[in-house]
Parts: C-alpha cells; sequence; structure tokens
C-alpha cells in the first residue's frame, strides 16, 4: 500500500538509516515511491508492502533469538525501513523492527511524549546535542546510571518519609502508654506556692507565702467563675480549648520553629501550659514540647475539658503572689471571682502570660495594650457584641500588695525584687514554687540586720513620715548585701530621688578621666552666671581663697559654684557618661513606655549643668553602686540573686557576678582614676565625725536637695565606701504628697544629720570583726595638690570678692554645650500623672513629669539643687562633733 494512503491518525516510525548519506537519500525516494521490492535489494526495508502476519523470517528469528555476535545483531537492527501502511506505533511494531534488545548497550527508547520520568528529568538539564550513532554507546551507559542515581535517592525519599511519620509516631504511643498524669485534685492539693528565700550563709530570710502560710483558696466548681472569665481565658490563651485535643498543630509548628531559630516558647494550648504548671519548669527544648504534648493529649482522653479548665484556673499565677482566680480577683479588684465583669475579667486574663510586666501599676502602657487585645479576641471570637466592646474601659486596679496584711512591706519589697531578678534570668515565681526550688540571696544576714538597727535607733523619736533608704552593696562584685527600702507602700531603694551633693563626686572623676587633677582649682566664690544660669553657694560656705578653689577642699565644703564650673569645663554630657561608667543605669522607662536617658532633661533630652549638684534623680541602690565604682575603678550591676538550689541544696544555677574596667580601657588607669576620687573624699566623714572605728579609712559625700522654692529640703543623703562595702542612705518625707524634710523639732534635716548617723551606725557594726582594709595609694594625676596662692594676694580681699559678678577666670568662662543653657526647672511639675500611684505617691519614678525628673522642685538661683542656703553642710548640727559652718 502506497504511504499517501495511510491514514493520518495512524503514526509510523521510520528507522535511520545506516549507509550514510547516499543510503539516506535512497531510502528517502524508496519511500516517496510508494511500496514494493527495491530493486537493488540493499536499501529498502526487507518488510515494505507486507501484511502483519506476513513477517519475513530473518526478522522472526533475529527477534525471537539472540544473534551469536552482536555486531550481526546491530547491523540487523540499524537496516532501514520504510513507513509501514496502517502501522498503529504499538510497541509490537516497534519491537520487531530491531527495536529493543537485551543485548544492546543502545538506548531502547527515543525520546518521544511517553518518556518516563527520568528521561523528563534529564530532558530539562541542559545536555549537549545527541552524539553520532558511534557514541551511543557511551551515552546509553551515562543515562542507565543517572536512572540509577535518581532510582535510589527515589527510595531514600520513601524511607525517610516513612520513618518521619512512623518514628514520631511510634514514639508517642510509647510516651502515651508510660508517662503518668497526676490528677487534677492532687496538683491542686499539694501545689507549693511558698518562695523560700535565704541568706548568702544558707539562714532561712523569709518563706514568702500568698496566704501567710495557709493554703490558698481554690473554686471548687468552674460556675463559681463567670462567664466572661472563662470567655476572657479562652481568648487570651486558647480559643479552640473546648474542641482542640489538648494541643494545637500550628501551635506546635510555631514552637519549632521558635527553638529552631532560637526563639522561645509559643502556641501552647491551656492543656499543656496546665502540664507545665503542675509538672514543674523544662528547658525550652522540642523535647520539653514533646512530652508536654503527649501528656496534654493523654489528659484531654482522661479528663473532661470542664476539670481541665478549673485546674487551670486554680493554679495560674496571676502575678502579685495571687495563685489562682480567686486570689487573682481578690489582689486585683478585692473581690470574688463571680464579681468579676468583662473589662476586669479580660486584665485578669492577659496577666498570665506575663504576670509583672502586664500589671497596670507596673507598666500601664503594656497592661493596656494586652487588655485591648484580649478584648479584641472576645469581640472576634463572638463572646462580645460590638456594642459591648466598644463600651468597655480599662478597670482600675488596687495597689499592688493592698491585699497583703501579715507580711510587712520591707519584705514585700524584698521578695518583689528577687522575682524581678528571677524573670530577668528565665525563671517565674511560679517555675521555682512548683518544682520547690529555693533562692539564695546575696544578701548578708548581719549587714540586713544592722540596716535595719542602725534605722531604728536613729529614726526611733522621728516623724513617721519620714521614709529611710539604705542599700549596701560589695564593690569588688555588685553583690547587694543589705537592702532596706522602707516599711511604707514604696521601695525607697528602688525609687528614684534627686540627691543633691551627693553627686559632685562623678564630677571630679570626669575631670581625671580628662587630665585634670584634684589639685586644681576653680572659681568658687558666690552668686554666678554660669552657663547663662544663676548659682550660689549656701550660706556661710566658702573657700579659703574663693577663687581658687581646689577639688579636695570644695568636696570637702561642698561648693556648689566650684563644682557647676567643673562641669561646665568637663561638659555636662561627659559627667553623666562617667556616671554611667561607674554603675549609674544609663536609660529608665517611663509611664508611657518610652525609653529615655536617665540623666537628661526631659525637654532638651541632654544633661545640663544641674547635673554637677544632683538634679537628676538616682535610685539608692545606683547610688550606692555608683560609688562602688568609684571605690575600686571597676562597673558592676547590682543583684540580689546569688544562685538556685533545690530542696536538697543542690545548685541548680550559679549566678556568677561579671564586672568591667568603668572608666578606662585600661584596669590599671581605670583604678587610678577611682584611687584619685577617693582621695579628694576622705576627709569629709571625719570633718563631720562621721568617721568609723578602728581608724578605718573611708571616703564619702552628703547631699541634700532642695523643696521647691523654699528654704527647706526634699531629700538628704550620705554615701561612702571602704574597700569591703559601699553604702548610701537617702531620707525624704511625703505621704499623699511631698513635704519639705523636717525632723520632730521641725527643723531640717541635711545630709549629715540623720542619713550620716544611720550610714555611720551601719558602716561600724557591719565592719565590725572584719580586717581593716586600705585604699589603693593613688599615683597623681595632672595637678594633684592646689599651688600656694600669690604673696600679694590675701583672703580678705577674695572674700570681698566673693560678691561680685561671675569670675572671667579661665576655668569658668570655657564655652558651654548647648543644653548647659537651659534655665533650670521651677518646681515640682503639675502635670504628673494622675494614676493613683502618683496621688498616693508623687515620689513614684513614672510621675516626674514625664518619668524624666524634670519637676525636681529646682529654684531660680539655687544651682538646681543646693543653693539659697540648702546645701548638706549648713547648719549641720549633731550632738556627735559635727562642725557647724562659719557664721560669716
Amino acid at each position: 500500500m502506497s504511504g499517501a494512503n495511510t491514514p493520518p491518525d495512524e503514526r509510523t516510525r521510520q528507522h535511520r538509516p545506516t549507509g550514510g548519506p547516499t543510503a539516506g537519500a535512497a531510502g528517502a525516494a524508496a519511500g516517496a515511491a510508494g511500496s514494493g521490492p527495491d530493486p537493488a535489494g540493499t536499501n529498502g526495508n526487507p518488510r515494505e508492502g507486507a501484511s502483519r502476519d506476513e513477517e519475513p523470517e530473518t526478522t522472526r528469528s533475529a527477534r525471537s533469538e539472540p544473534p551469536e555476535r552482536p555486531s550481526e545483531f546491530e547491523a540487523t537492527r540499524a537496516e532501514p525501513e520504510a513507513p509501514l501502511d496502517n502501522d498503529p506505533g504499538l510497541i509490537t511494531h516497534r519491537a520487531s523492527q530491531g527495536g529493543y534488545s537485551y543485548y544492546s548497550d543502545a538506548d531502547p527508547y527515543p525520546d518521544d511524549d511517553h518518556d518516563d520520568f527520568e528521561d523528563r528529568f534529564d530532558d530539562e538539564l541542559d545536555y549537549p546535542d545527541d552524539p553520532d550513532d558511534d557514541d551511543m554507546t557511551a551515552l546509553a551507559r551515562k543515562k542507565r546510571g543517572r536512572r540509577r542515581i535518581w532510582r535510589g535517592l527515589r527510595r531514600t525519599c520513601y524511607v525517610a518519609a516513612a520513618l518521619a511519620i512512623l518514628v514520631p509516631g511510634a514514639v508517642f504511643a510509647w510516651c502515651y502508654f508510660t508517662f503518668d498524669i497526676i490528677p487534677p485534685s492532687k496538683v491542686a492539693k499539694n501545689y507549693n506556692t511558698s518562695l523560700v528565700v535565704k541568706y548568702s550563709d544558707g539562714s532561712l530570710l523569709n518563706k514568702f507565702s500568698p496566704d501567710e502560710g495557709q493554703e490558698r483558696v481554690l473554686i471548687d466548681d468552674l460556675s463559681e467563675v463567670p462567664e466572661d472569665m472563662r470567655h476572657a481565658t479562652m481568648a487570651a490563651e486558647d480559643a479552640d480549648f473546648y474542641s482542640n485535643p489538648g494541643f494545637s498543630v500550628s501551635g506546635i509548628g510555631r514552637a519549632v520553629y521558635n527553638q529552631l531559630s532560637g526563639g522561645q516558647g509559643g502556641g501552647s494550648t491551656m492543656t499543656q501550659q496546665y502540664i507545665k504548671l503542675s509538672t514543674g519548669r523544662d528547658a525550652h527544648t522540642i523535647k520539653r514540647k514533646f512530652t508536654e504534648i503527649v501528656r496534654a493529649f493523654k489528659l484531654t482522653n482522661q479528663y473532661d475539658k470542664t476539670t481541665i479548665f478549673k485546674a487551670y484556673l486554680n493554679t495560674a499565677y496571676y502575678g502579685r503572689d495571687a495563685y489562682g482566680i480567686d486570689n487573682a480577683a481578690e489582689a486585683y479588684f478585692g473581690k470574688d471571682p463571680s464579681e468579676l465583669n468583662a473589662s476586669e475579667s479580660a486584665l485578669l486574663a492577659g496577666m498570665v502570660q506575663l504576670p509583672r510586666g502586664n500589671d497596670p501599676r507596673v507598666d500601664a502602657k503594656r497592661a493596656e495594650k494586652r487588655w485591648e487585645y484580649v478584648t479584641g479576641q472576645m469581640r472576634d471570637n463572638g463572646w462580645l457584641s460590638q456594642r459591648e466592646y466598644e463600651s468597655l474601659e480599662m478597670p482600675q486596679t488596687r495597689p499592688m500588695f493592698a491585699w497583703k496584711t501579715k507580711t510587712t512591706t520591707a519584705q514585700i519589697h524584698i521578695q518583689q525584687r528577687i522575682v524581678e531578678e528571677l524573670e530577668e534570668r528565665g525563671y517565674t515565681k511560679d517555675d521555682m514554687t512548683s518544682q520547690g526550688l529555693q533562692v539564695v540571696t546575696t544578701l548578708d544576714k548581719q549587714a540586713q540586720q544592722a540596716a535595719q538597727e542602725a534605722v531604728r535607733q536613729v529614726m526611733a523619736d522621728q516623724p513617721e513620715e519620714i521614709n529611710p533608704a539604705l542599700a549596701a552593696v560589695d564593690p569588688k562584685s555588685g553583690a547587694v548585701r543589705a537592702y532596706y527600702p522602707g516599711n511604707k507602700g514604696y521601695d525607697w531603694v528602688k525609687q528614684r530621688q534627686p540627691v543633691g551633693s551627693s553627686f559632685k563626686p562623678f564630677v571630679t572623676a570626669t575631670g581625671l578621666k580628662q587630665g585634670h587633677g584634684i589639685g586644681e582649682t576653680y572659681d568658687g566664690s558666690d552668686d554666678q552666671t554660669i552657663g547663662g544660669t544663676e548659682f550660689g553657694n549656701a550660706g556661710g560656705v566658702r573657700c579659703t581663697h574663693p577663687k581658687r578653689c581646689g577639688v579636695r577642699e570644695a568636696t570637702e565644703e561642698s561648693v556648689n559654684t566650684a563644682f557647676v564650673n567643673m562641669a561646665n569645663k568637663f561638659g555636662p554630657q561627659s559627667v553623666a557618661e562617667t556616671a554611667y561608667e561607674a554603675g549609674i543605669p544609663r536609660e529608665k522607662v517611663t509611664d508611657d513606655g518610652e525609653t529615655k536617658p536617665v540623666l537628661a532633661d526631659a525637654r532638651t533630652g541632654n544633661p545640663d549643668l544641674g547635673i554637677a549638684l544632683g538634679r537628676f534623680p538616682v535610685s539608692t541602690l545606683s547610688l550606692a553602686n555608683g560609688y562602688g565604682g568609684l571605690a575600686d575603678g571597676e562597673r558592676a550591676e547590682p543583684f540580689l540573686v546569688d544562685k538556685i538550689v533545690d530542696n536538697d541544696g543542690e545548685v541548680k544555677e550559679d549566678f556568677s557576678p561579671e564586672t568591667e574596667t568603668a572608666f578606662d580601657e585600661s584596669s590599671t588607669r581605670s583604678a587610678n582614676i577611682a584611687a584619685n576620687v577617693t582621695e579628694s573624699m576622705r576627709d569629709v566623714a571625719e570633718g563631720y565625725g562621721l568617721d568609723l572605728t578602728g581608724d578605718r579609712p573611708v571616703a564619702s559625700k552628703s547631699g541634700t536637695h532642695q523643696f521647691n522654692n523654699t528654704s527647706h529640703n526634699e531629700t538628704a543623703s550620705y554615701v561612702g565606701y571602704t574597700p569591703q562595702i559601699s553604702t548610701a542612705v537617702v531620707l525624704n518625707k511625703s505621704t499623699t504628697s511631698k513635704q519639705p524634710l523636717t525632723d520632730a523639732s521641725g527643723s531640717d534635716i541635711y545630709g549629715a544629720n540623720e542619713p550620716g548617723e544611720i550610714w555611720q551606725k551601719f558602716m561600724n557594726a557591719y565592719l565590725a570583726g572584719k580586717p581593716v582594709e586600705r585604699f589603693q595609694e593613688p599615683d597623681p594625676i595632672g595637678q594633684f595638690s592646689v599651688p600656694p596662692p600669690p604673696s600679694s594676694e590675701e583672703p580678705k580681699e577674695e572674700t570681698e570678692e566673693s560678691s561680685t559678678p561671675p569670675s572671667s577666670e579661665p576655668e569658668s568662662s570655657e564655652p558651654e554645650s548647648d543644653s548647659s543653657s537651659t534655665p533650670p526647672s521651677s518646681g515640682w511639675s503639675e502635670t504628673s500623672e494622675p494614676n493613683e500611684d502618683c496621688q498616693d505617691n508623687p515620689w513614684f519614678s513614672d510621675c516626674e513629669g514625664n518619668g524624666d525628673g524634670s519637676g525636681d522642685g529646682d529654684g531660680p538661683g539655687d544651682g538646681n539643687g543646693d543653693g539659697n542656703g540648702n546645701d548638706d553642710e549648713v547648719n549641720a548640727q549633731d550632738n556627735e562633733g559635727a562642725r557647724r559652718p562659719d557664721s560669716g
């Protein structure tokens, strides 16, 4: 049959001729001529024109039996043939036409649309064009090798996929039948809520318990909790609680991602959280998450959801030492759980995520964001209508520890400080109590008792409104040895207060860093305009030679103008940097959640010349720690938590102190700067009769801060150190508002009065029996001693000049930074945040004029804190031989 009569839908295949170009042409011509035998009998297809049943014997034999020699088979296979009429293109036809052979190295499958996966993958690769027939054997071997590789990879993937499913499933099943589930009733009964705190020597400081040793209040039935509280809890923690099997697949994915990416936690259901609460703290690992999921699944299968929900509400920690929803409702709102409304429920539900950080009394901005999230989830899940949602307002909570009745406030503040440090190190209070872990603090039992006794003795006959605070720190490590925060509503060791002239040594250290020695002189005359602001000295305070006041004398006499001129010369920002290097914190978080520098003006964001006179508030603990940096030239972070131990006393984690050089990259130079600062303060204590027994060397400084525009004081402080201990004492007088700091007789209190007495009694008691250690002898920096005045200069003339306009000497005429020309603030800020804390206590750090200490009662001309007759040494009268000021 002619090729022209072949139906178009039937596929044919032509084999490539083997006779080269000539044979190919002849074959093509034969194909064009139609059917019939080839006249030459050499280039045509031997089956051309034959029917399917008429297969030549030679071809059948070649197909049915292997040839004796490969060369004969190849020759037979290579013979070209013309298209077969009506050939449907089946494999049987192609095989009969010299196709597949087990004995051939040639590729038996040409590239067409029916290639398998490996051929399609190969086609995507950029291989060169097919080689000539002579290279077909090598190509076939290469393809066969690729197929074997891909076959092995496929099988490996199949096995890996099977293992990824079967192995976790087997492990899950094994864990499911192996792990025990503690009945929720037993967990509630045995759950320990006391935080055991010990002194540094291992003796018991206190067992802090939410209910003063009593068993906490539990709800007996979930119906005791209003529907709003249940919905708020689900909105905050697990919206699918009633439908999930105890764990969340999406939550697992988040947890795995967080672990692999270095994060923590993520996606735990309420059931998983209860498992963690009931079994104790585990490491933040995938292994812990896996076992938690298994237990949650098993718990869900063994107990109904109502039982699990009730167990969760009885076990969760809500902050403020409140375990369980009953105590939480009392601690925050003074209510029973059944009385909680939707707004209050949302606040409590949001507390579990971050028990302290989400407390409105700790961080109002963060708390409100969390509350908004929970209420929004309640609306989105249909538990609040849009109208109800829009009508909600952020609820007001009780003061933090108002629900406490027996534990002293001082103990509560110590406990709270410990809890804060534990959280910073990755431990919650719940972790500690559920596992029976105990805290060993840095607090020295003898030091703590000495602090309490010193305060008791000195303040016995003084007004109860006076708030004393004492902090003592080991300069070598930053370990807090004594912490007395007062025994009223606020932690006065933690709260920032302006400390007046006690800040002056940081100015001295700044000059030493720049090469200005303690023998240099500055204009210490009264009533000067420095940097555009008027400054003056306290009444009767003067240097021997006012125009040439050396640093030692300026420190001992507390001459304001000399230190302001020093700060003007060195730069206020440089003074702030020195204080930061010594150990004063750099930043603070305001009540608006903003981070700002501690030593800076609220309006400019920079320090001004008032920094020399303690205009910017710092905490008592920070002041003691900063003086510790001046003691040895090493900066340390103050800390109370030394280590965590289990019930058997085995150390679970030890927090080793870390220090670094403070004032210079060279530890030797840094220590020498500290030694020179120390030298400038060596005579202050003796001058007030506050020197220590046993002829102990001590460096110290007193300070006061003026109360608004009055002639009274706002705070009084005394700070000093030996090589073993650095101690700060600060007093203020405040109830629901600030008051002038006056004693029982109505007289003003200065730094060398009650603060100095408390400091001296504590230091002597703590150091009793300890070896006397000497300070490092200073290697003089710059000018170490004050040169004698010119012979023609007489003190009387200088005294007369002290009332003249500002000095024109070079030290006081240096250019000043832009911020130093800002006039001082005048009076306590009228714009303090009107929250309950501020109304109860305007000293609260977040109430300080946008949280930055801008309203510190600095009147005009008072030098931002110590002028107008209010410096620390003025009118300092005590019965222990404190020197009286000059009457002139």
